[in-house]
C-alpha cells in the first residue's frame, strides 16, 4: 500500500479532535473544582463524552474562522474540516452553519 493511501489528512479528524481537547479539559477543571467522575482518567471520560462535545467544537472551529490572529493556513484547514462533513447525516444541525460558509465561500452573506 502507497504511502499516501496511509497517511490522515488532518483535516478529517480536526472536529474529533478539537472535541477530545474540550471534553479532557472539562474533566481535569471538574476535577481541580472538586467534582466527582466515574471516570477514572481524562481519557475514560472523553470516551464515554467526546459525542456531547463535537457541536462545541463545531461552534469553536467555526467561530476561528473570524478571527483575524488566526493563520490563513489553520482556516484553510478549519474550512476543509467543516466542509467534509457538510453532508454528514449524523451531524445535520450543522447545515445552517455549511450554508453560511458556502455562501461566503461564493462571495454571498445572505
Amino acid at each position: 500500500m502507497k504511502l499516501e493511501k496511509k497517511m490522515i489528512n488532518p483535516a478529517s479528524v480536526l472536529i474529533e479532535q478539537t472535541a477530545a481537547d474540550l471534553c479532557a479539559e472539562y474533566f481535569e477543571i471538574g476535577l481541580s473544582q472538586g467534582l466527582k467522575s466515574k471516570h477514572k482518567t481524562h481519557k475514560a471520560f472523553v470516551h464515554a463524552h467526546i459525542e456531547r462535545f463535537i457541536p462545541i467544537a463545531v461552534d469553536l472551529l467555526t467561530s476561528m474562522l473570524g478571527m483575524k490572529h488566526i493563520s490563513d493556513d489553520q482556516k484553510v484547514l478549519i474550512h476543509e474540516a467543516l466542509i467534509e462533513r457538510a453532508n454528514d447525516p449524523d451531524l445535520s444541525f450543522m447545515m445552517k452553519k455549511f450554508q453560511t460558509l458556502k455562501n461566503l465561500r461564493s462571495g454571498q452573506l445572505f
